[in-house]
């Protein structure tokens, strides 16, 4: 769950720090720069000046890269439409599928960002310097390794399946329509 609520620090599991972080959501800067920090399980942005933080969890975080557009820094995909009241809308500048209208949500007050799972976010971090930038990223992997969706897995058996399947569909390439021996035994 994306939380939004009053700008604070966190205490544990800091992977990275950085501060003087611009954040761009869709079409809207945020003009105050604020503090990013990277936890085990969390990208945080807060900013002192607005008493405003965001913190989203790293499953939510669906791809990040380096970005020269609109500016260098970090680009962000969260799985979630966010909705942040006086910074960002959320609605109209993101993948065209959310509408508030074919949604029937309301814009909720609360800490609780997420409108619809099937809607994204696109957001920027944009530190002062490139070098910065390249320290982000590798500290954004870092936590993303830590953090692996709930979609990879690591069993060996699920690996072997992954290699029969391979040579089944490799098996059914082979496969000719007028070789009346390999339908055979087929049921009519």
């Amino acid at each position: 769950m994306v939380t939004i609520g009053e700008a604070f620090t966190p205490t544990e599991g800091i992977i990275y720090s950085a501060s003087d972080v611009k954040l761009k959501m869709g079409l809207n800067l945020i003009p105050s720069p604020g503090m990013l920090h990277l936890t085990e399980s969390s990208c945080i942005w807060s900013c002192e000046e607005r008493n405003a933080s965001i913190s989203i969890p790293w499953p939510r975080v669906g791809a990040h890269a380096i970005s020269s557009v609109p500016g260098e820094g970090i680009f962000l995909m969260v799985d979630v439409n966010i909705v942040w009241p006086g910074f960002y809308t959320g609605y109209p500048e993101n993948n065209g599928d959310a509408h508030p209208e074919e949604l029937g949500e309301e814009n909720d007050e609360g800490h609780d960002s997420e409108i619809s799972d099937g809607a994204i976010t696109e957001m920027w971090l944009q530190p002062a310097s490139r070098e910065i930038v390249d320290q982000i990223f590798s500290a954004m992997r870092e936590c993303q390794i830590l953090n692996p969706g709930s979609d990879v897995s690591e069993d060996e058996d699920y690996m072997e399946a992954e290699e029969d399947e391979l040579e089944e569909v490799e098996d059914m390439r082979n496969l000719q329509l007028d070789d009346e021996d390999k339908f055979a035994d087929a049921e009519e």
